[in-house]
């Protein structure tokens, strides 16, 4: 929580006048026993972190308030207090209340006067607190009985019971806080989705029948991850959940496939349109996952992404500087992505020849983009030589060497001091070919694996992630 104070020591620390009460804005009061003379800060969850929205001075007795002309959009809010201590509360319709509690136990001690919803929250809050000890307190006992026998179906069984506990009690919620109230909406995007036991409707005699059990119920929980959020409703996005929500979705969730990613973006998106600020939101997000992904080839989702809702004029928020700079990168990215056809190249050689990169008649094609003077390339290229031409070139395997300076004398006393005149040797001395945009070329080394058809099947990997690869591909084509 230190990035929460650094947050809301942006704020300025003016006191506010306890006697004033707006009409159409907030006054909330609150009584934190214990704590005086010191500051207390009110602040919004949005993206995984906090933002603050006002402060106060507590007097002598603990007593602060809250307020401001305009009203507080709705969601979940931050009190937070010196030492880092903190709590959660939910601002609704009601936003003329007060708060009592004690630092010592802010949930158990707290008393709420004037909204129902916060009242209401609150008691959720009690609730999750003593099934959560609840849980903790069964994971105990499961543990130090699990070899006992009969163990693992009675706490099965107890598990059940306080799942569904927490399911009725949200149940009755959603009765004494019905729609357009956050409190229930909020209750059940806390809750993961009741998958059924497929076991009982799987036949036994289906083959591989647990494979088949743990897929529909992977399918499941999928399709339902969702069931209770409404990415319209920009209430959620002033929670402490949501982004944490949507990564478990985009990386445990979803198979890492660029397609997958794309259309399950682009369903949320969707979802999110006919209000403008979760719009805004998920958009960002869903570019954001792409580009920040780890995984090969999902730079191929951000370019769709990018030219759906950016390059098409869709993201109004964007200004001239990120749009400039998300054109650029998907320039340079969509010539080069995974799946597609490779861009053909026509290059010298040492002793003056063209060569084609097209051309190259080889099961696996290796594109290396290097130079001498390389710290990287001078550890890489002769490894590149010995565990990955040598092993695999008798399996069809070259080597496209490409030079991306125009020294020619440094170059060519590289290779011959190497002794790498096995591979095709080549480079574009007057620049015409433009390999550094179709190859985005922007540091070497840069390796790209290429199957027989010149399709990129790998790139912007290392010598010990080239060498898996070409096992893998050897073996299963051998199978």
């Amino acid at each position: 929580m230190k990035r929460i104070l650094q947050t809301l020591l942006l704020l300025c620390l003016s006191a506010v006048s306890i006697n004033t009460v707006f009409a159409q804005g907030y006054r909330i009061e609150v009584k934190i026993e214990g704590m005086k003379d010191t500051s207390a800060y009110l602040a919004h969850y949005f993206d995984g972190r906090i933002f603050a929205d006002d402060t106060t001075r507590l007097d002598h007795t603990g007593k602060g308030v809250f307020t401001k002309k305009e009203r507080l959009p709705q969601g979940i809010y931050v009190l937070y207090l010196p030492n880092q201590k903190y709590f959660d509360l939910l601002i609704g319709e009601d936003q003329d209340f007060s708060i009592r509690t004690n630092p010592e136990d802010f949930i158990g001690s707290m008393k709420i006067d004037g909204a129902k919803e916060t009242e209401g929250f609150h008691g959720f809050q009690q609730f999750m607190k003593s099934q959560n000890e609840n849980s903790k307190k069964l994971q105990e006992e499961y543990k130090a009985q699990k070899d006992s026998p009969g163990a693992k179906k009675k706490y099965q069984e107890a598990f059940k019971k306080a799942d569904q506990q927490v399911r009725d009690y949200i149940d009755q919620l959603e009765k004494d806080f019905p729609s357009p109230s956050f409190l229930s909406r909020f209750a059940l995007f806390t809750l993961s989705p009741d998958i059924p036991d497929f076991s009982k409707t799987v036949p036994q005699e289906t083959k591989d029948r647990d494979k088949e059990i743990q897929r529909k119920a992977y399918y499941y929980n999928r399709t339902h991850y969702f069931d209770h959020t409404d990415f319209a409703d920009d209430r959620f996005l002033r929670t402490p959940l949501l982004k944490n929500k949507l990564e478990h979705y985009f990386s445990k969730m979803l198979i890492q496939n660029p397609d997958t990613v794309y259309h399950e973006a682009t369903k949320i998106i969707e979802k999110a349109r006919p209000n403008k600020d979760c719009f805004q939101y998920i958009v960002q997000y869903a570019l954001n996952n792409a580009i920040q992904s780890k995984i090969m080839g999902m730079d191929a989702a951000f370019v769709k992404i990018a030219k759906r809702y950016y390059l098409s004029g869709e993201a109004t928020w964007a200004d001239s500087t990120l749009m400039a700079n998300i054109r650029e990168r998907v320039f340079n990215l969509q010539f080069n992505l995974i799946g597609e056809k490779s861009h053909d190249l026509k290059l010298e050689t040492i002793d003056g020849e063209f060569v084609s990169l097209h051309e190259t008649d080889a099961a696996y094609t290796v594109l290396y983009f290097w130079e001498p003077n390389c710290g990287h390339c001078k550890k890489a290229t002769p490894r590149l030589k010995k565990e990955i031409y040598d092993n695999f070139h008798d399996k069809g395997v070259k080597v496209f060497a490409v030079y991306t300076q125009d020294k020619k004398e440094e170059w060519e006393e590289f290779v011959s001091e190497h002794n790498l005149f096995d591979f095709i040797n080549c480079y574009d001395p007057n620049f015409h070919s433009n390999f550094r945009i179709y190859y985005d070329i922007h540091s070497t080394p840069a390796v790209y694996l290429l199957d027989k058809n010149k399709n990129i099947i790998a790139k912007r990997i290392d010598i010990d992630t080239l060498k898996e690869f070409l096992n893998h591909e050897l073996i299963s084509k051998k199978n």
